[in-house]
């Protein structure tokens, strides 16, 4: 990069554009924002994304990370297995709609959305593949400009997926409370049935590759 100033800007408009592919974060995002609770689902799943990332930013930055690609198979079928748990176990959880209090499966409070929100991270192989590929190459092309210019990508990168999905929980938590109980229970069912498609097709391609790999 031949400015300071590309680092952030580029940074940001990155991170839009991967806040805004349809994914498990996006979707839980929806899920959550559904019971009413304007921006608060958004911001607290961000938050939990942006500490799972700081770690892989500093070791990135420190050249200390370095996975084998003929893992990423037992990401995939192991991080498709927590989506689809996570899908379940809401679905089935007990308990109606209230749009004041619940949070992610039932829970109340503040963590469980942030923590919700590292996990779902962690269990995405793409995500894990995107930080060893292009978030590797901003790592070290903001390397360039030491410490400051790590520090300005990382937030303006964590800065672009809190406001899309800042925004999205906006948006989703005003049109929940526009509509009755049963319509938005069908709502949060098919968010959760749309987290275990999406945690069976990392399983099925990590499921895939291995057999091509071994066989």
């Amino acid at each position: 990069m031949n400015s300071l100033a590309e680092i952030p800007v580029t940074s940001f408009m990155v991170a839009l554009t991967g806040a805004l592919a349809p994914g498990p974060l996006m979707v839980t995002t929806v899920r959550e924002s559904s019971y009413g609770r304007s921006v608060k689902p958004g911001l607290l799943l961000s938050l939990g994304h942006a500490l799972a990332e700081a770690p892989v930013t500093v070791l990135l930055a420190y050249g200390l990370l370095n996975v084998d690609e003929s893992f990423f198979p037992i990401l995939s079928l192991v991080g498709g297995a927590m989506l689809i748990a996570t899908g379940i176990i809401s679905v089935f959880k007990p308990g109606s709609v209230n749009r004041e209090a619940i949070s992610p499966g039932g829970i109340k409070g503040v963590m469980p959305l942030v923590i919700l929100g590292v996990t779902i991270s962690f269990s995405n192989p793409y995500w894990i593949t995107w930080w060893l590929t292009i978030g590797a190459a901003y790592v070290s092309k903001a390397l360039v400009w030491g410490a400051l210019g790590i520090i300005l990508f990382y937030f303006s990168h964590e800065m672009g997926d809190l406001v899309v999905l800042g925004l999205i929980s906006k948006a989703m938590s005003k049109g929940a409370q526009s509509i009755g109980e049963k319509r938005l229970r069908i709502l949060i069912i098919l968010c959760n049935i749309a987290i275990m498609v999406i945690g069976t097709y990392f399983m099925l391609e990590g499921a895939g590759s291995l057999v091509s790999a071994y066989w």
